[in-house]
């Protein structure tokens, strides 16, 4: 074989293995998270630190949301500016815990109808932020529910 061919084939080998590396890297970022059905699911408010059990209507209404929100979370990059104004917190099928933040425009106006969760103690934290539209069903468990909505200070 001439140095020419070796040298492209040399060429070729490294840039398909780093594009590779890279992409074992990235591809389990881009997996959609699966949510598992909760069960004993509370809402604290983190405002108030009042905290209450969902019933069974507000804990399907959750977990239907949860069904149809898999896509588009991305691994949290950057510190949250809080703990959130309401915490989410429900038990897995396999008895595991769930917990997911939401902001809702108390503690950071650019965190507006955002949420951050895990689906297991051992993967990364993923953010994603909501629509209006999108965010309709976790709202409507917020509020009216002890939840007060502050000014900036």
């Amino acid at each position: 074989m001439r140095k020419e061919t070796l040298l492209v084939i040399g060429f070729l080998a490294l840039v398909l293995s780093t594009v590779a590396v890279i992409w074992s890297f990235a591809l389990p970022a881009l997996r959609p998270l699966k949510f598992e059905t909760l069960s004993d699911v509370t809402l604290t408010i983190e405002q108030t630190g009042q905290t209450r059990a969902l019933n069974a209507q507000e804990t399907g209404l959750l977990n239907h949301w949860l069904q149809n929100h898999k896509i588009h979370w991305a691994p949290l990059t950057s510190p949250a500016p809080s703990t959130g104004d309401v915490v989410i917190r429900g038990r897995n099928p396999d008895g595991g815990a769930f917990e997911m933040a939401l902001w809702t425009g108390v503690s950071g106006a650019d965190w507006n109808n955002t949420a951050i969760t895990r689906v297991d103690q051992a993967a990364r934290l993923k953010k994603k932020s909501f629509s209006e539209e999108d965010w309709a069903d976790l709202r409507h468990l917020i509020d009216g529910q002890g939840y007060d909505k502050s000014t900036v200070p």
